[in-house]
Order: structure tokens, then sequence, then C-alpha cells
């Protein structure tokens, strides 16, 4: 979707940012030329703990200015009152009884991150960590027109904070764990929507050339992470991961069921293979597809997966479901990094820095490794297997193989499952899900045709956050 953004600090009445942060006019209007396809605009920057050695007597004045304000030392200026002031919490309705935003949160902190609102505790805590000194990262998720319903309420924040901030700190080399994060939602814009974020260490785990722990001296971040977390939001805001997740799950259920211990195929074929594959294991090895004992075995347990789904059809199906679902998400984050129409997008992703369609699928065959894996190594604790030379009519030898036969063999007797009344079921489900996905993608057609029309109209307006 091609919507116009200005890149700009929103100014308020409280905890205004330092001047130097605001824009001069020629670089905003430069940067009102930028179009961008994407529903949501990620950015983020940071302060450092102190100011470089070979800094200028302006550079080290505008340090003094910023630090104090990002580190929450000004009492009465900091980016907390910014983030939480009553005109930028409930734009149009802040002198008016329905002050929502304010009344919602616990002893009105006004902020909020991933595991949910901040109390008055937790603030103070973070405020007086903030002090230390280490970077400290600021910035803001913006969403366009079509897309601030998505989080128009501080749940939905919570829970896209949530789902994509973990990673993000991951990609940095962060501990998520380690992090003191608050959030905001500034509704002073109603048709643009956008959720401010600080986030720092709690204490200092960084190891360098000093025997103590420091915290992180890098404060610039990789573009890989900034893209991959780009990546991550857009999919998240368009849902993408959802459909795609039920898809998959219904894909491994239905490998799970025909691969289960009483429903083990019994197809010669398809009993060779797993057979082969349980006696080629040794069983001092770690039966998980993603440990480092199986990556010998791997391509052996891809192919027994695949004649697995040719077998069994339900299952087959369920996969090229899954299969289609991923193919629709590589066209969605090919659509984000290349750009649709004729304008190109304002920021330059690296196709190799996304992983995304990668780690689903590898994250599927993983999975489905697994299920296999599981019933192999049942299998192979039956089957009796002995490097002692015994006579030809060693009465033992024949009544421990007869027992293991019986044992493996009633694995493979009534393995086939009935999957009718399911898989009925199931297809049912999933072209009830198709259906919704189709309305989806029209709806979101219409909008774009309904914004270039409008882009055409007004191409000299511009909106800021």
């Amino acid at each position: 979707m091609q919507i116009l953004w200005l890149f700009a600090f929103l100014l308020s009445e409280a905890g205004d940012p330092p001047s130097d942060f605001r824009p001069h006019k020629k670089e905003q209007n430069r940067e009102v030329t930028n179009i961008s396809n994407q529903p949501i605009i990620f950015n983020i920057t940071y302060t450092p703990w102190k100011v470089k050695s070979n800094a200028t007597a302006e550079e080290r004045a505008k340090f003094e200015r910023e630090r104090p304000y990002y580190e929450m030392s000004d009492s009465g200026n900091n980016i907390y009152k910014y983030m939480t002031s009553d005109r930028k919490l409930n734009g149009e309705n802040s002198k008016t009884e329905t002050r929502s935003l304010i009344n919602y949160f616990e002893k009105s902190t006004g902020v909020f991150n991933g595991n949910g609102v901040i109390t008055q505790e937790q603030l103070k805590a973070i405020q007086q960590r903030a002090h230390a000194p280490k970077n400290i990262w600021h910035g803001f998720i913006s969403l366009n027109k079509e897309m601030s319903y998505k989080i128009d309420t501080p749940e939905k924040c919570m829970w896209l904070i949530k789902r994509t901030f973990g990673e993000f700190f991951k990609d940095m080399g962060l501990d998520p764990k380690n992090i003191d994060l608050i959030c905001a939602l500034h509704k002073d814009k109603p048709h643009h929507l956008h959720i401010h974020f600080w986030f720092a260490e709690k204490e200092p785990k960084c190891k360098y050339r000093k025997k103590q722990t420091e915290y992180r001296h890098k404060g610039k971040i990789e573009k890989r992470v900034l893209d991959r977390m780009h990546v991550r939001l857009n999919m998240d805001i368009m849902e993408s991961h959802p459909k795609l997740y039920v898809s998959r799950d219904e894909a491994l259920r239905e490998l799970k069921k025909i691969s289960a211990l009483r429903d083990i195929i019994t197809k010669d074929d398809i009993k060779e293979a797993v057979l082969e594959l349980a006696k080629t294991i040794p069983k001092v090895c770690s039966f998980h597809y993603g440990s480092k004992d199986m990556i010998p075995y791997r391509e052996q347990i891809n192919r027994v997966v695949n004649k697995l789904l040719l077998y069994d059809k339900t299952a087959r199906k369920a996969d090229l479901r899954f299969d289609a679902e991923l193919q629709s998400l590589r066209q969605k984050v090919n659509g984000l990094i290349n750009g649709n129409g004729e304008n190109t997008n304002h920021y330059k992703i690296d196709p190799k820095n996304i992983t995304l369609i990668d780690d689903i699928e590898n994250d599927y065959k993983r999975r489905q490794g697994n299920i296999l894996l599981n019933t192999v190594k049942y299998i192979k604790s039956e089957i009796f297997e002995t490097k002692i030379r015994h006579k030809v009519n060693d009465k033992w030898l024949k009544r421990r193989l007869a027992i293991s036969h019986r044992k493996v063999g009633k694995l493979f007797d009534g393995l086939l499952a009935s999957f009718g009344g399911e898989s009925e079921l199931l297809e049912r489900d999933f072209t009830n899900r198709l259906q919704e996905i189709e309305k989806e993608i029209e709806q979101e057609r219409e909008a774009q045709g309904n914004v270039e029309e409008q882009l055409k109209i007004n191409s000299k307006w511009t909106w800021g956050k």
C-alpha cells in the first residue's frame, strides 16, 4: 500500500524532545517525497553512553542536552514525559471525560511492554537503571491509515510487541530477559496511530578486555537486523503468520496420525524404509531432527517422510496446502523487498538478510522429522540385535527373534488409520480458510486502489505520524 509519510518527531505540550532532534525544513521537504508501499514504519536510533573523545564542542554540548532527556534524569523534561503526555495518549479526547488510555493503565503509568502494563514500582526501577553508563535505544512503530486499527488498543500493542521484539533483541545480540522496555500508544493522529518505544540493558553482561562485565559498547544496529525486523513487523501486521502456522499445524497433525504407534503404515515399501532407518541410527544418538547426531541421517529421514506423504492422501493434501500458504507468504515478502507499482520502497531491504521463509520451512521439516523419529526410536528398542555368534539351532536366539518379530509385527498389523470423517472436516475447514484469505486479498487490493486514487488527487499533501 502506498502511503505518504513524514519522518519527524511528534512534538507535544509536555516532554518535547530537544530542539536538535527536530528535522530542518529542507529535510522535511526532501523526506515527504518518499512514498512507501508498506503498511508499517519502523524507526529506531540510539543515544550513546558517552561522547566521543574527538567530538567537537558543538557535539559535546548536544550530548549534554540529549543524554539527560533519554536517561530520564531530568524530571521536568524527558522521554517518559513525552511518551505519556495526555494529548499524545488520548489525542482529541485529552480534554474530555473519555480519557480512555490514561484511565486504562494501572496506577496511571501510561506505559507497557510485551508482558503487560508497567507498574509504578517497575517504572521507578527502570528509571533508576537508566542512569547507568549504557546505550539507550528509542524509536517508533507507525501504521498507515488502513492498518491503524491493528494497534488501536493497548492490548493489541502489547501483543504486537510480545511477538516481534524478542527476536529483534536476539538479532541484536542482546538477551531479551536482560532488557528494560517501555512503550506507549499515541493516538494524537487518529488515522496514523503509532507506538513509541524505549529500551536499554538492565545489567552489564558483556565481557571485553576487562575482567568485570560491562554494558554493550556498540549502539549502531546492523542493516541485517533492521531488515529482519521490518519484515517481521509487516508480516505480523498483515496477519500472514497465523494463517501459515495453522496450515503448518494441520499438516503436522495429519502426519502425526499416520505415524502414531497404533497407526504406523503397513505397506511393504514404507515398512522397509522405516525399519532400515531404525537399524541405521545408533541407539546412543539423540532422536531429535535438530540434533547434531541426526545430521548424517537427515537426508534418509526426509526420504521416509516423503514416502509417508506420498502414501497417505490426507497427509499429502495437508502438506500441499501448507506449501501453498508458504509460497503465498514468500510472494508477500518479495513484494515488501522489491516494492509494488511504480513507486519504490523508502526503506531498502537486502534480500540476503531475510531468512523468514527458510526459517519457517526448516522448522516445518524439523517437526516432520521429529514425528517420524519418535516412532523410529520406539521401533529401535523392539528390534533384537546381537553381535554374538550363536549356534544354528540356538533355542534362546530363536525365542528372542520370535518375540522381537512379534512385537514389531504388531506395530505394522493394524497400522492404517481411517481418516474418512476427519479428512472431510479438515477439507471443509481449509476451504473456509481459503475463502477468507481470498476475501482479505480482495479487500487489500481494493484498499490499495483507493489509496492510489487518493494520492493522485492529493499528491501535494502529506501526513506526519
